[in-house]
């Protein structure tokens, strides 16, 4: 379907349990409205192939697990339909959603997609080799290397999930098969890290980890 027929995705969709959101995020279209470098106005379109649900206190991979409320994790007590984006290893913003209702931590990490065919293209970025390009299929494979493409930083902690923030997420009826798998990057979780809270778009070749 094209994007003359997506359905933009209110926050309110964004309050229902974490890990039916999860699932429900693959195949939508996260897209990120920019400026290229002629000043023209883009909007890159991925369609999410991966996400990790993170299902609050009782969940040891969570940054709020135990109760731990700071100032970085605050925003995970809002209502969902926020954006949490936090610094890993001092490189990689990550993306998250939070999720669910008010004063219930909990959210959901984008780890990878794909361009749609439809999406706006940048102009630095469609002169690199093909290997480079954002069609090709590994671009966005990885939640760190999504963030760096679609140019999404801290800036965007703690606003609605609307095209006013510039980042947004999009339903045109996509509904691809689903597999769950364990959470990437989580050892230190004990059971949890083997908790099946990944959702793939199965076999998907923009996947960061099958």
């Amino acid at each position: 379907m094209s994007k003359s027929t997506a359905t933009i995705l209110e926050p309110a969709w964004f309050t229902r349990p974490t890990c039916v959101v999860a699932a429900d995020l693959v195949g939508k279209v996260l897209c990120r409205k920019l400026i290229d470098t002629d000043g023209t106005s883009k909007i890159l379109r991925m369609r999410i192939s991966e996400t990790e649900a993170y299902i609050g206190e009782d969940d040891p991979a969570c940054h709020s697990h135990a109760g731990t409320r700071t100032p970085r994790t605050e925003i995970m007590y809002a209502q969902g339909g926020v954006f949490y984006v936090y610094l890993t290893y001092g490189i990689h913003h990550l993306l998250n959603m939070i999720t669910a209702a008010a004063e219930s931590p909990e959210s959901v990490l984008i780890r990878a997609g794909f361009l749609t065919e439809d999406s706006d293209r940048l102009l630095d970025e469609e002169a690199q080799s093909p290997d480079k390009q954002l069609t090709h299929p590994k671009q966005f494979a990885g939640p760190g290397k999504l963030t760096k493409r679609l140019q999404i930083d801290r800036e965007l902690y703690g606003k609605p999930i609307l095209p006013e923030s510039n980042v947004w997420v999009e339903d045109d009826g996509c509904m691809p098969p689903i597999s769950l798998r364990p959470r990437i990057g989580i050892d230190y979780a004990g059971d949890a890290k083997d908790w099946l809270l990944r959702y793939i778009w199965t076999d998907h070749p923009s996947l960061s980890k099958k």
